[in-house]
């Protein structure tokens, strides 16, 4: 069985976030979590869903680097 609910340094690690930054999200409501107790968990269903909401477009940004190397090429090819 697959684990669901994470504590906040197992979700820093899984997603590369500082602690800090996720205790600043979650109390600011930025981020889904639970306050039981004294811990904070966070469902990584949930964590997963916010990741992907703000991963970006793989060919924006391929389109976008093209785009400058090829100003890059030009200014040193007029150069």
């Amino acid at each position: 069985m697959k684990k669901r609910y994470a504590s906040i340094k197992e979700v820093s690690e899984y997603t590369s976030l500082l602690v800090k930054t996720l205790y600043d999200w979650a109390s600011q409501r930025k981020i889904p979590s639970i306050k039981y107790r004294r811990r904070v968990l966070f469902d990584l269903q949930e964590i997963d869903q916010i990741m992907a909401a703000h991963k970006r477009d793989i060919q924006q940004c391929e389109k976008t680097a093209n785009k400058i190397i090829g100003e890059i090429l030009e200014n040193d090819y007029n150069a």
